[in-house]
């Protein structure tokens, strides 16, 4: 927590105190629910949209992570005006990922999320989408050794998995169609799918200049 901020805070709180709002106000619990605040009327003022986006603003500099949150969710609606400079959304960016992270779940809820998850079909667009962000993407030696510690032993999903008859014909078919191309580092004529380009090509303009 920081004092300075916090004080800050207050003074901000107290000067508005005796204000009559006219027209649109928004209610603003001066200590915040979530730490601890009640609904009493001695916990409660009426704010303008600003006065309220930059209440927000100060309980997030006073408190952090425990307030990115909101602060975060604020910085998403227009009528709180004028947005954040980049160095600072980064930073609050930063404190609701860390705010998330910390937060426990329970094993129920991983359930609920999961079993919402479960024969949801994506779009073709997301899924381009999603194909477009990681393509060309290289992960760093250090998250790359994580994957693969992973999906070793009882860490990988797939063990004990079982392949249908029809899954394995559909794969079949689909690889007996595949083009046939050269990778022109050590010309080898390989079948057109992930492993091809994921063994050959750079891979092997890679080992070639090593």
């Amino acid at each position: 927590m920081s004092k300075h901020h916090l004080d800050r805070y207050h003074k901000f709180i107290d000067g508005l105190t005796n204000q009559v709002v006219v027209g649109y106000c928004e209610k603003h619990h001066i200590l915040p629910r979530s730490l601890g605040g009640s609904d009493d009327a001695s916990n409660l003022i009426l704010l303008t949209p600003r006065q309220h986006y930059l209440a927000h603003w100060m309980l997030w500099k006073a408190y952090g992570g425990a307030m990115a949150v909101a602060f975060d969710y604020m910085n998403g609606i227009k009528r709180y005006g004028k947005r954040l400079p980049g160095r600072v959304v980064a930073a609050l960016k930063a404190d609701v990922s860390r705010r998330i992270s910390e937060r426990p779940v329970s094993e129920e809820t991983r359930k609920k999320q999961s079993k919402a998850k479960l024969g949801k079909k994506l779009s073709a667009e997301h899924v381009e989408k999603v194909r477009l962000a990681v393509l060309g993407r290289k992960m760093g030696p250090e998250f790359a050794a994580k994957v693969s510690e992973a999906k070793r032993g009882r860490g990988n999903g797939r063990i004990g998995f079982v392949v249908s008859e029809e899954t394995r014909n559909r794969i079949s078919d689909a690889n007996r169609n595949r083009p046939i191309i050269v990778c022109p580092h050590c010309d080898k004529s390989v079948k057109d799918h992930g492993g091809a380009k994921r063994w050959h090509f750079d891979k092997c303009k890679e080992r070639i200049a090593a």
